[in-house]
């Protein structure tokens, strides 16, 4: 067999393309891996919302006027026969409470537009001015607590080096009249004279040279950690030396030593015990003040500091208040505030009853002050032209309002040629075509080619049943839902990166778009589709 040359430049050749063959086949048209998007704008501009349906031209009858809320009636403007104008305002209920809301609706947002009054700005200022003081006195409070609490604690521990200095003294000079007793009475080697030697050395003697330099290291450092510790082993030592002083008086009661020991011994061993206990509690009672200051002093500079935290949290919310009244209102504020005068608006219209079309008051059938109900018929009215009666599906029906304006087309015309409608009513009750749920609405002709409908005419109606004005909206497919948390969100593509971006929604209007109320700003790429 022949060997290949790995030297030769041709080998080198041939094996190049070899490499570069096999990547052509793994990537035929030098594709990447990298993720692509189908991409649209969050876009702003105008929505609206309709309803499409179908229905026949039909001869006018009689219309039964209601309110959509109950109350009593109030006002009355016609009487039977009296001719009224499409739109005529006819009768209302009570709306002194209906008003007041409207009025405050509309000077809120009157408010937002206009900006801060001069007023206003005044009082916020002062406001601020008064937190900022509120902010300094915590300031100076928390000092002086602190100041209060160092001096206190420092007060007693320079207390408590005397007292422990004290209480060495006193052992010392227990030590002094035990070996003074030891001396005269306790020399012999028997049980009791090695007991009190024993007592003398390690209860009294090796306790107190222990405590003394614990002592002299307390009053030379001064510090906390140092007279802590000196005060608990003063307290254990005090503990031992009246341990030792009790057992050796016990001793002097012995038979072998009660008449050696002297009255004046045992008095004096006896006035040393006292000493000795009277300290051990004046230290251990000092001991407990000193930790139940620190708690209070501690509880006094939490309480100081939360009220300063208080203070400035308060002075960040005047600073925040006085930031919104000033800042020029955002489209979304001011689109908040439209939407609650609409809401005001349209609960004050429900109780009024305003002309749908032109006709004649046939019958009223309430009097002023009576109540009057949602279902109960409050005007009966004529109309001397044609209307159309439509079947609106339930999923749509709720969109749908009287006095909701409405495009009628007919299909003898075309669709270029448009008509001007209103709805007139719906109807509560339902009927069910093929097993579907229908309302019947009626949509009146509110145009003056009224020659140019004829009875039985096909018509096609676009009910016009809401609608916003500069206001940002994406593709209804581009959210999303997040099933743990069921907060919606789109994915917005920034930099090549996938950001979850959380939104509220408004509107759902025509060709599948939806309105975004929080979130967006318009202008993001959102992501529809991740295309591998």
């Amino acid at each position: 067999m022949k060997k290949i040359n790995l030297k030769s430049k041709k080998v080198w050749i041939i094996l190049g393309l070899i490499v570069l063959v096999a990547v052509f086949i793994l990537n035929p048209f030098g594709q990447n891996s990298v993720s692509k998007y189908e991409t649209v704008k969050a876009e702003k501009g105008d929505l609206i919302q309709t309803v499409d349906v179908t229905g026949k031209v039909e001869s006018s009858k009689g219309l039964s006027l209601h309110f959509e809320t109950t109350g009593k009636l109030e006002t009355l403007k016609v009487e039977v026969g009296d001719d009224v104008k499409s739109g005529q305002w006819l009768a209302n209920l009570s709306l002194a409470e209906l008003n007041a809301s409207l009025a405050q609706a509309q000077s809120s947002l009157n408010q937002k537009l206009a900006g801060a009054t001069i007023e206003q700005i005044n009082v916020l200022e002062k406001q601020i001015d008064s937190a900022k003081v509120t902010v300094s006195q915590a300031e100076k409070n928390l000092e002086d607590v602190r100041n209060v609490a160092e001096n206190t604690i420092n007060s007693k521990y320079v207390y408590a080096l005397n007292l422990i200095e004290d209480s060495y003294i006193k052992m010392y000079n227990a030590s002094t009249v035990v070996k003074s007793i030891q001396l005269n009475n306790f020399t012999n080697n028997d049980q009791e004279g090695l007991t009190v030697r024993s007592n003398q050395e390690y209860k009294i003697n090796l306790p107190i040279s222990e405590i003394k330099i614990l002592v002299d290291k307390a009053k030379e450092s001064k510090s906390e950690e140092d007279i802590n510790i000196a005060i608990s082993q003063s307290i254990d030592s005090l503990e031992s030396v009246l341990s030792g002083l009790t057992l050796i008086r016990s001793i002097c009661e012995e038979v072998t030593y009660k008449d050696r020991v002297t009255s004046t011994e045992k008095s004096s061993l006896d006035s040393q015990k006292t000493i000795i206990s009277a300290s051990q509690m004046a230290i251990s009672s000092l001991e407990n003040e000193i930790s139940l200051l620190k708690i209070q002093n501690e509880n006094n500079i939490s309480s100081a500091t939360f009220s300063l935290e208080t203070a400035k949290a308060n002075l960040e919310l005047q600073y925040a208040n006085y930031d919104s009244l000033t800042a020029k209102p955002r489209d979304i504020d001011i689109s908040y505030y439209e939407a609650i005068l609409d809401q005001a608006i349209a609960a004050r219209n429900k109780a009024i009853i305003f002309a749908p079309m032109s006709g004649v008051i046939t019958k009223i059938n309430k009097e002023k002050g009576e109540l009057v109900s949602v279902n109960e018929v409050m005007i009966e009215m004529l109309s001397p032209y044609y209307e159309i009666n439509v079947d609106v599906p339930e999923t749509d029906v709720t969109k749908i309002k009287v006095g909701n304006e409405a495009e009628i087309s007919l299909s003898a015309l075309g669709k270029d040629t448009k008509f001007e409608g209103i709805v007139l009513s719906i109807e509560p009750s339902s009927t069910n075509i093929q097993d579907v749920v229908y309302y019947k609405v009626k949509v009146g002709i509110n145009d003056e080619r009224l020659e140019l409908f004829k009875f039985g005419m096909s018509a096609d109606i676009l009910i016009k049943t809401d609608s916003r004005s500069n206001v940002v909206f994406v593709p209804s497919r581009a959210i999303l839902n997040n099933s743990e948390t069921n907060e919606k969100y789109v994915r917005v593509l920034k930099n090549d990166q996938i950001e979850e971006i959380i939104v509220k929604t408004g509107l759902k209007a025509d060709n599948s778009k939806i309105e975004i109320t929080e979130g967006l700003e318009g202008g993001e790429d959102i992501i529809l589709k991740i295309i591998d």
